[in-house]
Protein backbone atom coordinates (compact mmCIF):
# COMPACT_ATOMS: atom_id res chain seq x y z
CA UNK A 1 0.00 0.00 0.00
CA UNK A 2 1.27 3.53 -0.79
CA UNK A 3 0.38 6.49 1.55
CA UNK A 4 -0.99 9.44 0.36
CA UNK A 5 1.74 12.17 1.40
CA UNK A 6 1.66 15.69 1.60
CA UNK A 7 1.83 19.15 3.57
CA UNK A 8 0.38 22.61 3.80
CA UNK A 9 1.48 26.27 3.99
CA UNK A 10 0.98 29.84 4.01
CA UNK A 11 3.59 31.66 2.54
CA UNK A 12 4.45 35.30 1.79
CA UNK A 13 6.77 35.49 -1.59
CA UNK A 14 8.81 39.03 -2.69
CA UNK A 15 11.04 39.44 -5.33
CA UNK A 16 12.62 41.80 -3.13
CA UNK A 17 16.04 40.24 -1.79
CA UNK A 18 16.57 42.45 0.24
CA UNK A 19 13.54 41.93 2.59
CA UNK A 20 15.16 39.64 4.93
CA UNK A 21 14.04 37.92 8.50
CA UNK A 22 14.25 40.95 10.41
CA UNK A 23 12.16 42.81 7.92
CA UNK A 24 8.93 40.01 8.44
CA UNK A 25 9.68 40.15 11.93
CA UNK A 26 8.96 44.07 12.29
CA UNK A 27 5.81 43.53 10.80
CA UNK A 28 4.98 40.03 12.35
CA UNK A 29 5.17 38.49 15.73
CA UNK A 30 4.39 35.14 14.38
CA UNK A 31 7.34 33.58 13.35
CA UNK A 32 8.09 30.77 10.37
CA UNK A 33 8.75 27.56 10.19
CA UNK A 34 10.90 28.13 7.17
CA UNK A 35 12.57 31.09 5.78
CA UNK A 36 14.81 31.31 2.55
CA UNK A 37 15.96 34.60 0.50
CA UNK A 38 15.99 34.96 -3.00
CA UNK A 39 18.77 33.81 -4.56
CA UNK A 40 20.37 32.49 -1.38
CA UNK A 41 21.85 29.12 -2.70
CA UNK A 42 22.91 30.38 -5.93
CA UNK A 43 19.99 30.49 -8.55
CA UNK A 44 17.29 29.50 -6.33
CA UNK A 45 14.97 30.24 -4.22
CA UNK A 46 13.64 32.22 -7.50
CA UNK A 47 11.74 34.52 -4.15
CA UNK A 48 12.52 35.55 -0.63
CA UNK A 49 9.73 33.48 0.70
CA UNK A 50 8.45 33.39 4.56
CA UNK A 51 6.83 30.42 4.99
CA UNK A 52 4.28 28.83 7.80
CA UNK A 53 4.00 24.95 7.12
CA UNK A 54 2.31 21.84 8.96
CA UNK A 55 5.33 19.80 8.03
CA UNK A 56 5.33 16.32 6.24
CA UNK A 57 1.69 14.51 6.61
CA UNK A 58 1.22 11.21 5.79
CA UNK A 59 -2.60 10.24 4.90
CA UNK A 60 -3.56 13.16 6.29
CA UNK A 61 -6.85 15.16 6.29
CA UNK A 62 -6.02 17.76 4.74
CA UNK A 63 -9.17 19.86 5.64
CA UNK A 64 -8.28 19.77 9.44
CA UNK A 65 -4.46 20.32 9.13
CA UNK A 66 -5.32 23.94 6.26
CA UNK A 67 -7.73 24.72 9.42
CA UNK A 68 -4.83 24.59 11.85
CA UNK A 69 -2.90 27.06 9.39
CA UNK A 70 -5.74 29.33 9.38
CA UNK A 71 -5.90 29.17 13.22
CA UNK A 72 -2.44 29.96 13.92
CA UNK A 73 -2.77 33.19 11.07
CA UNK A 74 -5.68 34.28 12.42
CA UNK A 75 -4.48 35.98 15.26
CA UNK A 76 -2.08 37.73 13.15
CA UNK A 77 -4.55 38.80 10.43
CA UNK A 78 -4.66 42.42 11.04
CA UNK A 79 -0.30 42.50 10.92
CA UNK A 80 -0.11 39.94 7.23
CA UNK A 81 -2.77 43.15 6.05
CA UNK A 82 -0.27 45.96 7.34
CA UNK A 83 2.54 44.41 5.54
CA UNK A 84 0.66 44.00 2.64
CA UNK A 85 -0.28 47.65 2.63
CA UNK A 86 2.99 48.75 2.98
CA UNK A 87 4.52 46.26 0.38
CA UNK A 88 1.58 45.67 -2.05
CA UNK A 89 3.89 43.42 -4.15
CA UNK A 90 4.59 40.63 -1.89
CA UNK A 91 1.84 37.68 -2.69
CA UNK A 92 0.01 35.66 0.13
CA UNK A 93 -0.40 31.67 -0.80
CA UNK A 94 -1.89 29.14 1.14
CA UNK A 95 -0.40 26.39 -0.68
CA UNK A 96 -1.80 22.41 -0.62
CA UNK A 97 0.88 19.77 -1.66
CA UNK A 98 -0.49 16.42 -2.21
CA UNK A 99 1.69 13.25 -3.39
CA UNK A 100 -1.88 10.92 -4.05
CA UNK A 101 -0.96 7.26 -2.93
CA UNK A 102 -3.67 4.27 -2.60
CA UNK A 103 -5.93 6.64 -0.68
CA UNK A 104 -7.46 9.87 -2.86
CA UNK A 105 -8.06 12.41 0.10
CA UNK A 106 -10.85 15.26 -0.47
CA UNK A 107 -10.27 18.55 -1.14
CA UNK A 108 -12.13 20.87 0.84
CA UNK A 109 -11.64 24.47 2.04
CA UNK A 110 -13.93 26.07 4.58
CA UNK A 111 -15.82 29.55 4.43
CA UNK A 112 -13.32 30.65 7.05
CA UNK A 113 -10.74 29.44 5.10
CA UNK A 114 -11.78 31.68 1.93
CA UNK A 115 -12.71 34.65 3.58
CA UNK A 116 -9.55 34.93 5.45
CA UNK A 117 -7.29 34.55 2.48
CA UNK A 118 -9.54 36.92 1.00
CA UNK A 119 -9.19 39.24 3.50
CA UNK A 120 -5.58 39.39 3.50
CA UNK A 121 -5.18 39.43 -0.33
CA UNK A 122 -4.50 35.96 -0.54
CA UNK A 123 -4.37 32.75 -3.10
CA UNK A 124 -4.72 29.17 -2.56
CA UNK A 125 -2.68 26.78 -4.57
CA UNK A 126 -3.33 23.03 -5.17
CA UNK A 127 -0.60 20.77 -6.23
CA UNK A 128 -1.51 17.42 -6.89
CA UNK A 129 1.02 14.66 -8.07
CA UNK A 130 0.43 10.91 -8.48
CA UNK A 131 3.07 8.95 -7.48
CA UNK A 132 1.83 5.35 -8.64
Amino acid sequence: MTDTKGYTYFAIKTENENFGLSDFDSYLTIKPTNFKRKFENGKTPVCTIWELSSGKLTNPYFFKEIEKLIDKLENHKSELIGLKNENPEFAYVLEVVIFLGDESPGLHFSERTIKFMNDISGTIDCDIYNEK
